[in-house]
């Protein structure tokens, strides 16, 4: 009998340490093809830019004149109704558009990054509660709390600057909620790791 307690406790410990493997591990392929297809958009957001440039380079500003009405581009951005967008406002509506959506994107790909490393790490370790997931999870609040605002602060500095008004982003009360959750879930893991601790040493 003596002998069966420990053998019980050791087989629950397996299964447990074998789930959290699987988890982490399926998490972080997931993770993985998020961040592929993040790269991609990036990509693409650049390139677009860079050709859009090359044209204005080639051609002139005037390459996009007459091309779109304020109507037209209405539902984007708020302009005076029926008026024609010059080439050269049209690239600097466009410039800022490159830049917000940069922006939102370079703090997605951080988030993801760093969720990354902290499935990485359990595969690893299997080990959830440690000081460097705590770290993690405080940097994933931050950037959540930047995606929050920066892009809409973005949007709103350069449009004032532009005369323009873009609908795109706006500052989310969710998304800072939602970081201040992440926060406080990294001082519960901080918390585990000490009880963790406390029983490993007690063993």
């Amino acid at each position: 009998m003596l002998y069966y307690i420990p053998m019980v406790v050791t087989t629950h410990m397996n299964d447990t340490q074998m789930k959290i493997e699987k988890s982490a591990r399926i998490a972080d392929i997931v993770l993985k093809i998020a961040r592929i297809f993040g790269w991609i958009i990036i990509v693409t957001i650049v390139l677009l830019f860079g050709v859009t440039c090359l044209i204005c380079g080639t051609a002139g500003s005037g390459a996009f004149d007459g091309m779109f009405t304020a109507e037209e581009i209405g539902d984007i951005f708020l302009t005076d109704s029926g008026s024609v967008v010059s080439g050269a406002a049209l690239m600097w509506i466009y410039l800022l558009f490159t830049a917000v959506s940069l922006t939102y994107m370079g703090l997605i790909m951080g988030i993801l990054i760093t969720a990354g490393k902290i499935f990485s790490g359990i595969r690893k370790t299997l080990l959830p509660f440690s000081g460097e997931n705590a770290k993690h999870l405080k940097k994933i609040a931050i950037l959540i709390g930047l995606i929050a605002v920066v892009p809409a602060l973005i949007e709103i500095i350069g449009g004032a600057i532009l005369g323009i008004s873009m609908e795109l982003y706006s500052i989310s009360i969710e998304g800072l909620v939602l970081a201040f959750v992440v926060y406080c879930l990294a001082h519960i893991f901080q918390y585990g790791l000490e009880l963790q601790e406390q029983a490993d040493e007690t063993l």
